[in-house]
C-alpha cells in the first residue's frame, strides 16, 4: 500500500477515470460530470459591487447550493430568502427534484425555507457541528 503524498495531476486523472467506469458498470445511465450545470444568482450595487448571491451545481437531478452570501448591512431584509427561491425556481425548471447543502451556523434560516438535516457531522471544525440538509423541490 502506498504512503500518503502530494497526488499527481495524472494519478489524481487515473483515479477518476477508474471511480467513473465503476459508476458506469452500476448506474449505466449516469450523466458526466460535464453536464453539471452552474447556476448563480448575485444581488449588486449600482457599481457592481457584489453584495450576496448564491452559487449551485445542478448534476444527477438535484441542485447542491454551494454558497449563500449576504453582505452584514443587507442581512434581515429577507434577501437570502429570495436567492434562495430564485436558485431553486431555475433548479426545478432544470430538472432538479431535490436540493442540498451543507451548513454549521444557518441551520435554523435552512429550516425557515423547509430543508431539513439528515445528518450532522460533529466537531468540523472543532466545537461546531456541519448539518446536511434536504429539501424536496417537487411531489
Amino acid at each position: 500500500m502506498g504512503r500518503p503524498s502530494n497526488p499527481k495531476e495524472q494519478d489524481r486523472k487515473q483515479q477518476k477515470e477508474s471511480f467513473r467506469q465503476y459508476e458506469l458498470s452500476v448506474f449505466p445511465e449516469l450523466p458526466s460530470e460535464d453536464k453539471d450545470q452552474l447556476v448563480a444568482v448575485y444581488l449588486r450595487c449600482d457599481d457592481g459591487t457584489i453584495t450576496g448571491g448564491v452559487e449551485a451545481n445542478i448534476y444527477w437531478d438535484g441542485v447542491e447550493i454551494e454558497l449563500l452570501w449576504v453582505s452584514e448591512d443587507m442581512r434581515g431584509a429577507g434577501l437570502g430568502s429570495r436567492l434562495m427561491q430564485e436558485v431553486e425556481q431555475q433548479a426545478r425548471e432544470k430538472g432538479a427534484g431535490i436540493a442540498f447543502l451543507k451548513t454549521d451556523e444557518a441551520r435554523k434560516f435552512y429550516e425557515s425555507l423547509g430543508y431539513e438535516a439528515f445528518g450532522i457531522l460533529e466537531g468540523r471544525p472543532i466545537g461546531t457541528k456541519l448539518y446536511h440538509m434536504k429539501k424536496r423541490l417537487r411531489e
